[in-house]
């Protein structure tokens, strides 16, 4: 029997059965099904318009993640159109609960959501006491402060947990403090655990929630105080799918003090993960090792460096760090940004090759980076600043040409300075033989710029060293932040905003 033939009934429940993945298709078969699926087509379109790309501050509430699920429970289809998650909701608490009517005060509609929640397969695999995870959720609800909004939700996985088709989701900051280490995580920790592992399972006919999450995006601002554990995200770099990971304020440094450690709690890998962009971070040559051991197909990796709250890396060792990516995924990695959105201190070790970058044809810097004694010299500058007896002290001039330290195959080189304060010597020391390297041996090197923050004077270094100068916000009324001069930073800046809501 044909599709045409069976009873027209049977394929209305067929099609509605199609959505959302194979509506598209099948109505394009031929132009009977297409009229007969018109009702089908106009509800995918209504639907993927309206939820795709999602947020948790569709209603005068703040936070309204338990929201999204009543909408889910009112109709579980919804949950499969939702492909852009974005949770991290700006507005204050100021109001937001006076004379607000909403489902939460329907004892039906309560009961609706707490039947479909106490169902969902991910708490029964995880022996979870569905009770108490209710429990915990709507406690949540009620203790939520503006102060106090840096805790990890249930309510928050409970919404993961329920979503097959997600690709890009941006955390809320009260991730800030996860970690697996701490007691009161212990629940939702377990509950996320589930999810994770059964999304790498292959069962049914249906996608598995999360098994499609291919973006992580930031959850937090830019700033001294402002500081979120790397640990926190871990969990969802299990996920097989993800490959693109995006971040700001993210710390890895195990100081015993004001920083954060990064550990790598399972033996899996991070296979898909090829893109990690980490700005406005403060994370140490440790931290940075923890991570990209894991990730062995990392193709871009961009970091820029923020001194955070209490000092945490008030100096910090860009040697060590450059040299751990290199060591881990110096052989993959074809795009590398490396620079300072603040550094309070010294170079403890300055950048002195980057010829482990066996394939590296995109690089950008800041001068910065470099004004520190290499590794190999034994000294150090900075609070715990060394000099082996009898050495002669580093300085500037002691920093070898760009040139020298790039592999041969590099195809564009940007460099990021504040000439002629601080950086005129270090300048200078950077590109005094680019002419000679570039005929010698970087034969492929076709752009190398010299980019100056809000002034010109540099021109003259870059014209006697064959390079381009390009100006930052120069003769500006209101420049930009100096934060914002890198290329990847506002490239970074734009990828971002395109991937959320």
């Amino acid at each position: 029997m044909g599709f045409l033939s069976l009873p027209p009934e049977i394929i209305d429940v067929i099609l509605d059965l199609s959505l959302p993945g194979g509506i598209e298709g099948l109505s394009l078969v031929c132009k009977a099904i297409y009229g007969r699926a018109q009702s089908q087509v106009d509800r995918h379109n209504a639907l993927k318009r309206q939820w795709g790309r999602t947020s948790n501050y569709r209603t005068g509430r703040l936070d309204d993640t338990l929201g999204l699920l009543n909408a889910i429970a009112l109709n579980p289809l919804v949950a499969e159109y939702i492909e852009v998650l974005d949770l991290w909701d700006e507005r204050g608490l100021d109001g937001e609960e006076a004379e607000l009517l909403d489902f939460r005060g329907d004892e039906d509609a309560m009961e609706r959501v707490k039947e479909f929640v106490t169902s969902l397969p991910f708490l029964k695999e995880a022996n979870i006491d569905t009770e108490e995870w209710w429990n915990r959720m709507m406690q949540e609800e009620t203790s939520r402060t503006d102060e106090d909004n840096t805790e990890v939700s249930c309510t928050t996985i409970t919404l993961l947990g329920v979503l097959p088709n997600l690709k890009s989701i941006r955390l809320d900051p009260g991730w800030q403090n996860f970690s697996p280490d701490a007691e009161q995580y212990a629940l939702p920790l377990s509950g996320l655990a589930s999810i994770v592992s059964r999304a790498s399972q292959a069962e049914g006919s249906r996608q598995r929630p999360l098994s499609k999450v291919e973006t992580i995006l930031p959850f937090m601002n830019t700033g001294y105080e402002e500081k979120a554990a790397l640990q926190s995200i871990q969990p969802f770099l299990e996920l097989e799918s993800i490959s693109e990971l995006y971040l700001v304020s993210a710390v890895a440094v195990d100081d015993g003090y004001t920083g954060y450690p990064f550990v790598w709690n399972t033996p899996t890998l991070a296979h898909q993960l090829t893109r990690i962009e980490l700005a406005s971070c403060c994370i140490d040559a440790e931290g940075i090792s923890e991570l990209l051991r894991h990730t062995p197909s990392l193709t871009v990796f961009n970091y820029s460096h923020e001194t955070k709250w209490h000092g945490c890396e008030h100096d910090w060792n860009a040697g060590a760090f450059v040299e751990a990516v290199a060591r881990h995924c110096g052989n993959t990695i074809t795009s590398l940004g490396i620079t300072i959105d603040e550094l309070y201190g010294d170079i403890v070790n300055g950048v002195s090759s980057l010829l482990s970058f066996h394939n590296l044809q995109y690089l950008e810097v800041d001068v910065h980076i470099f004004r520190g004694p290499p590794l190999e010299s034994g000294q150090q500058q900075g609070h715990n600043a060394m000099v082996p007896e009898g050495d002669t002290p580093w300085n500037e001039d002691d920093i070898p040409c760009i040139g020298s330290m790039m592999p041969d195959n590099i195809v564009e080189a940007q460099i990021n300075t504040d000439f002629p304060e601080p950086d005129e010597k270090a300048l200078n020391s950077l590109l005094k033989n680019l002419r000679s390297q570039r005929k010698e041996r970087l034969h492929k090197l076709e752009r190398c710029i010299i980019r100056q923050y809000t002034a010109e004077s540099a021109r003259v270094f870059a014209e006697r060293a064959g390079a381009t100068l390009e100006t930052f916000d120069f003769e500006v009324d209101d420049p930009r932040a100096r934060t914002m001069m890198p290329s990847w930073k506002r490239e970074f800046d734009e990828r971002v905003s395109k991937l959320r809501p």
